[in-house]
C-alpha cells in the first residue's frame, strides 16, 4: 500500500475514534488487520461516602439570620419585621456592626419629637452622616407604615 493510502487510512480511523464511534474502519482503508476490541473496563466505584446532613452546604448566609440575632431581637421586644427585612445584617441591638446599635439609635432620638418621621424616611430612602461615613441603604420595598412601626419599636428600647 502506498504511503498516501496508509496516511488516509490512519486519518479515517482517527476521525472515527475522535467522534466517539467505536466502529472499526474497513480493512481496505487502513491496510492492516482489524484491531482487537479494547479491553472492557469495570466502572470505578465511588469511594466517597454520601455527605451527611451536617456536611451538606447550608442555605446562603443572607437567607436566615444567625440564631443569636433572632434571639437578641426577640428578647429586646422588637418585631419580627426587623429580622424578616434583614435589619440584623447591619444593626445589632447592643453592639456596633456596619450600622449603629439599635439601643444607641433609641438613645439619640428618643427625645426628638420629629424622630419617627425622620427615621421612617431614612429607612425608606436611605441616608447618612449621623453615625459615620457608611450610609444607610434605602429600603424602598417597605411602605411607610412598616417603616414607622419599626422606628416606634426601636425608640422604645431602653
Amino acid at each position: 500500500m502506498s504511503m498516501k493510502g496508509l496516511l488516509l487510512g490512519v486519518l479515517a480511523a482517527a476521525s472515527l475514534a475522535g467522534c466517539g464511534k467505536d466502529q472499526e474502519a474497513p480493512e481496505a482503508q487502513i491496510g492492516s488487520a482489524p484491531a482487537s476490541p479494547p479491553p472492557a473496563t469495570a466502572p470505578v466505584p465511588d469511594t466517597q461516602p454520601a455527605p451527611t446532613p451536617a456536611e451538606t452546604p447550608a442555605e446562603p448566609a443572607a437567607a436566615l439570620p444567625p440564631e443569636s440575632a433572632a434571639v437578641t431581637f426577640a428578647q429586646a421586644g422588637l418585631p419580627d419585621s426587623l429580622i424578616k427585612d434583614g435589619c440584623y445584617s447591619c444593626h445589632d441591638v447592643n453592639g456596633a456592626r456596619i450600622g449603629p446599635p439599635l439601643r444607641a439609635v433609641a438613645g439619640l432620638y428618643r427625645t426628638d419629637p420629629q424622630a419617627v418621621d425622620k427615621l421612617t424616611q431614612k429607612i425608606i430612602h436611605g441616608g447618612g452622616g449621623v453615625w459615620g461615613p457608611t450610609p444607610m441603604i434605602a429600603h424602598p420595598q417597605l411602605d411607610e407604615a412598616e417603616a414607622r412601626a419599626m422606628v416606634e419599636a426601636i425608640l422604645k428600647l431602653n
